[in-house]
């Protein structure tokens, strides 16, 4: 029987190991919460001055409201924006988040560091001018390419440079409406998908240093106040039906979207002048009803007032404008977000459907319009974006309409079920789950996906020649510890195939072959070769239909080293073990 002595002796290394691995996790938990902190902050700086000047311009044009000449400035503004992200970045437009979707799923969290800018001076040029979209998709492609670039700075790893691209989404959407709730719930629900130590708390200090710098300088105010509305039985009973009514117009909005993009892609008209072309539909469609032009807010804050002097007739028309409205800026090339057209036509669907409410059931003990307004925005948020919890505290905290809860979950849930079931994927991440490229943080195609086989080859570079003797094999192989061998050609490099020690060893000890006997007689070219830019799950598929247990890395036909499966497996053991331990 062992002593005590010795039982707990045998037990400490494990608690040593644990208490290492404790300090360890601390020690990472600290930075990341102090670099989350800081992107915040840089996030929010990035969603103040965007906000400050987009209002400010728009504040400028509407001083000139009924002028003719205004339809022409959307289109001016479209334009201009085009030009400057197809002819001098050489970028493509849009809100921005499928490419951080994409960045943080299966790109190690990077992304250009032009982002940072770039989506700002474009949707400030389309959107200021009239361009029907919102600022919330480029301010979060701003605060994610920060958090890529501190990532890079501080040399972070891959994984965690993906979190600290979610830290500056949470603190950008955060600040552009005063939200820190719902900039948390945001980059953990769309963006990282991952529910853990290492989101959870430092996304909550990016998302609430941001929405602190912006309080300082906007002022702590909330973007919808209205007044207490109160919801009966019949009206939740309705709300399943407003819920199925936002999930259908949650569908057609992201088909609307997809379907502008194409028309607009077959006109073989430069770049610009597309952009021009929607810019000028939209500014016409303005001059009738301008509240279908910018972000629409003032929309909102119309309907939750109760629309004075707007029948359910005018309310349809607008949704059908700005339902177009939204669709051609977009679809035509112009740089905004989906986030403010989800409100403005959730609150004009949820105001039209209370009104017909009332109109059918006049002697029904039924809420107002506006109430109805205001958990419509939640629904068209849930339904577009596949994101329920989002669209609940957006709405929750812009309108601070916290005794709505109940309704506010039942449109929401329903609106997002609905728009999954014809849906596949959201309107972020349709396109990357068309292409196979979405994987949840932590799972094993996120994990295979985010390995290099670069940062795998094995450590030994032994390499052969196709004219080397077997002599000088022999010679070799007396420090060597693995049984296939790389041959590549002397001059170039480019590589040409493998000799195995089985092929080799019956000549091993025929001396007289020594010197006549070459490497490129047992030269075995068959072998399918890696690609330095492959992911590991690519890398196992070859392994898989090869049945070799190791292949060569080759970059533009020359050989840089070799990859055993072994290394590959215990690489992803390594990686699932720190992903688990979160």
């Amino acid at each position: 029987m062992a002593s005590p002595h010795k039982q707990s002796s045998g037990e400490s290394p494990r608690l040593s190991g644990e208490r290492w691995l404790h300090r360890i996790s601390a020690r990472e938990a600290a930075l990341m919460i102090g670099l989350a902190a800081t992107v915040g902050l840089a996030s929010g700086v990035s969603a103040v001055m965007l906000s400050m000047s987009v209002h400010t311009a728009i504040g400028w044009i509407t001083r000139f409201a009924g002028q003719t000449w205004l339809v022409l400035v959307p289109a001016a503004g479209a334009a201009l924006s085009a030009v400057y992200l197809k002819n001098i970045l050489k970028d493509t437009a849009g809100h921005g988040v499928p490419e951080i979707i994409r960045s943080v799923s299966v790109g190690g969290g990077a992304l250009r560091l032009d982002l940072i800018y770039s989506r700002l001076i474009s949707s400030f040029l389309t959107v200021s001018s009239g361009g029907s979209a919102g600022l919330e998709g480029p301010i979060a492609t701003s605060g994610g390419a920060i958090g890529s670039a501190l990532g890079r700075l501080f040399a972070i790893n891959e994984r965690r440079r993906g979190l600290l691209v979610g830290y500056g989404v949470a603190g950008a959407v955060a600040a552009i409406f005063n939200a820190p709730l719902t900039g948390t719930v945001f980059a953990l629900e769309v963006i990282l998908r991952e529910w853990s130590a290492l989101t959870i708390l430092p996304t909550i200090i990016a998302a609430v240093s941001a929405t602190q710098f912006s309080r300082l300088i906007l002022g702590n105010q909330i973007a919808f106040p209205h007044q207490v509305f109160s919801f009966g039985m019949l009206d939740l009973a309705a709300c399943l039906v407003l819920g199925l009514g936002l999930g259908g117009l949650s569908v057609l909005f992201q088909r609307g979207l997809r379907l502008f993009e194409r028309q607009f892609e077959r006109l073989p008209w430069p770049a610009w002048s597309k952009a021009a072309l929607g810019g000028l539909l939209v500014g016409i469609g303005g001059y009738f009803i301008p509240s279908v032009l910018h972000d629409g807010y003032l929309a909102i804050q119309s309907f939750l007032a109760g629309a004075p002097g707007m029948a359910l007739l005018g309310v349809s028309i607008f949704i059908v404008l700005k339902y177009l409205a939204c669709c051609t800026t977009l679809g035509s090339g112009g740089s905004g977000g989906v986030f403010a057209p989800c409100l403005v036509l959730g609150s004009a669907m949820g105001y039209g459907f209370g009104a017909l409410l009332r109109l059918l059931l006049p002697a029904a003990p039924l809420a107002l319009p506006a109430a109805y307004a205001v958990v419509g925005m939640s629904g068209m948020v849930a339904g577009v974006m596949h994101a329920p919890l989002t669209g609940m505290f957006l709405v929750l905290e812009i309108t601070q309409g916290y005794n709505l809860i109940l309704p506010l979950m039942i449109v929401s849930v329903v609106s997002m079920l609905l728009a999954y079931y014809f849906e596949e994927g959201s309107v972020y991440t349709r396109e990357l789950v068309d292409h196979g490229l979405l994987a949840p943080r932590g799972s094993d195609l996120h994990l295979l996906r985010a390995l290099d086989p670069r940062e795998l080859m094995d450590a030994e570079d032994i390499v052969l020649h196709e004219d080397m003797l077997l002599g000088e094999f022999v010679e070799i192989f007396k420090k060597a510890k693995r049984n296939v061998f790389p041959v590549v050609e002397k001059e170039t490099g480019r590589w040409l195939g493998v000799v195995y020690l089985d092929d080799i060893r019956p000549y091993l000890f025929d001396r007289t072959l020594y010197r006549i006997m070459t490497m490129g007689e047992v030269l075995h070219d068959s072998l399918p070769t890696i690609d330095a830019g492959e992911s590991a799950l690519a890398v196992i598929q070859k392994f898989e239909g090869s049945g070799a247990w190791s292949l060569p890395l080759v970059e533009n036909g020359k050989f840089i080293g070799m990859l055993s499966k072994s290394t590959l497996f215990d690489r992803y053991r390594r990686e699932l073990i720190v992903h688990t331990s979160e």
